[in-house]
């Protein structure tokens, strides 16, 4: 599903304002090496609720880890902060494959869940009056980030469906600002996840589509847990512990959608109602390379991207 879906990597060395919030949150450099607790950056949204349910319902402590979460609305932060404040770090396809390609060490420790037709778990909403792709021609969209995957995505719909993404004027703006901006005309469309979708809905404004469609007709990996490579080789034990807790979260999200449902609308601050019109799902620990390229090949038609990437490398394999 959910993919946040901001700042070019490249420039991410030093802390911003929201770096410095991550900085203060994370303490020390100490890592779980130590026996201490994992530090896990995480996103805003539904995408995270695997994280919220392991630690609810005991999946790390059955594993024997214990985990510092904190919740950051900019996830570009994120490679450039793994082994320093995080030890373990929410991404998405295109942010991790341009930091490989600048040589940020990330690698993928764990899937996390992605976009299927039966969900389409992202979406374009529109102000009023729009009521087409074609007519988003020139317009300003809001982004969640501007190098995720899906601003990529939206690109890659646009120019499918003649709409020239050169021409479109992309902002950022924090996913839970977006309705608001778009109520407000600062900008024209939108690029949702859930329960934001939800919450566009019944705002009165009609989703376009799913962009995440035009890259596969089949479901697509968009979300990794992700680790500086020597942190995760350093920490094998860790890794597979973390990867086996979000296991049974996965399959706990599964038995239980109503108190998941609960999780979600606490996590996101949405009532439970709103939480309950979003899918849950699917989530899954499964870190796949070629899902990975779907996203390096969309870079480098849509993302002005150049770099070059050995995606097997992504996809961490020092654990189990």
């Amino acid at each position: 599903m959910t993919r946040t879906r901001l700042a070019r990597l490249g420039l991410l060395l030093g802390c911003g304002v929201l770096a410095l919030t991550a900085c203060g949150s994370g303490g020390s450099s100490n890592s779980a090496s130590g026996g201490g607790p994992i530090r896990i950056a995480l996103n805003n949204t539904n995408d995270s609720l695997s994280v919220e349910v392991a630690q609810q319902e005991g999946f790390f402590k059955k594993h024997n880890i214990t985990i510092t979460p904190k919740t950051l609305s900019d996830i570009t932060l994120v490679p450039s902060l793994l082994g320093k404040q995080y030890d373990v770090g929410f991404s998405v396809g295109p942010i991790m494959i341009r930091a490989a390609a600048q040589g940020v060490p990330i690698v993928a420790i764990s899937g996390n869940d992605g976009d299927s037709p039966q969900d389409q778990g992202v979406q374009i909403f529109a102000r009023k009056g729009i009521t087409s792709v074609k007519q988003l021609q020139g317009k300003r969209i809001g982004s969640p980030t501007l190098t995720g995957n899906i601003n990529i995505a939206t690109k890659a719909w646009l120019s499918g469906s003649g709409v020239n993404p050169t021409g479109e004027q992309f902002v950022q703006v924090a996913t839970p600002n977006m309705i608001d901006q778009l109520q407000a005309g600062q900008v024209d469309a939108v690029e949702l996840i859930y329960p934001f979708i939800t919450l566009a809905k019944q705002a009165g404004f009609t989703s376009l589509g799913d962009p995440e469609r035009v890259l596969s007709s089949n479901y697509v990996g968009g979300t990794y847990w992700t680790a500086d490579k020597a942190w995760a080789t350093a920490n094998p034990t860790e890794v597979d512990n973390f990867r086996a807790a979000m296991s049974d979260a996965d399959k706990w999200i599964t038995a239980n959608p109503a108190a998941a449902y609960q999780i979600s609308a606490t996590y996101t601050k949405v009532t439970p109602a709103q939480a309950k019109l979003a899918p849950l799902g699917p989530y899954t620990t499964d870190v796949s390379a070629a899902d990975l390229k779907i996203w390096g090949d969309a870079m480098h038609k849509f993302g002005g991207f150049g770099g070059s990437v050995d995606y097997s490398s992504l996809v961490f394999t020092g654990g189990k």
